[in-house]
């Protein structure tokens, strides 16, 4: 009995954990989502929104993060089917991006994709993840800083 607890613990032990954005958490509602993130985004007029129709989500909420120096832009995709999170997209100025790729570097460790384009250097460098999240964060020089963190199988 004890030996088939144990192992049921390491097999616990041993799922990867289910990241999310900051406070949130995949599925929250709008609602959930603008009270977790405590006053630092607000449910965006419908002109402002974004839909997305080829994943079925549309962008509903937006605002400002801050973390230390870290500043971004943020827009918040909920499912078209289930009204829940799936999505967070974010844009910071260019000298942002070396902030925000040690801040997922620390969180998730190193990308597991990279590519450079054009190869040659002075193009748009794309670093990703796919664990636990599926990340994209794209850095090119005289441009923002694009983020976009999704739910795994998004």
């Amino acid at each position: 009995m004890r030996a088939a607890f144990a192992a049921g613990f390491l097999a616990l032990a041993a799922t990867p954990a289910h990241a999310h954005w900051e406070n949130t958490r995949w599925g929250m509602s709008e609602t959930q989502v603008i009270a977790a993130l405590r006053g630092q985004a607000r449910t965006l007029a419908a002109g402002d929104r974004r839909p997305i129709p080829s994943a079925r989500m549309e962008y509903r909420v937006g605002g400002e993060f801050s973390s230390g120096t870290l500043r971004l832009r943020v827009a918040f995709a909920f499912d078209g089917r289930t009204g829940g999170l799936v999505c967070i997209s974010a844009q910071a100025d260019e000298i942002q991006g070396p902030i925000l790729r040690a801040r997922l570097e620390r969180l998730f460790g190193p990308p597991t994709e990279r590519g450079l384009d054009p190869p040659t250097g002075g193009g748009i460098e794309t670093l990703g993840w796919t664990t636990p999240d599926e990340i994209d964060l794209q850095i090119a020089p005289g441009r923002p800083v694009t983020l976009l963190q999704c739910a795994r199988g998004v």
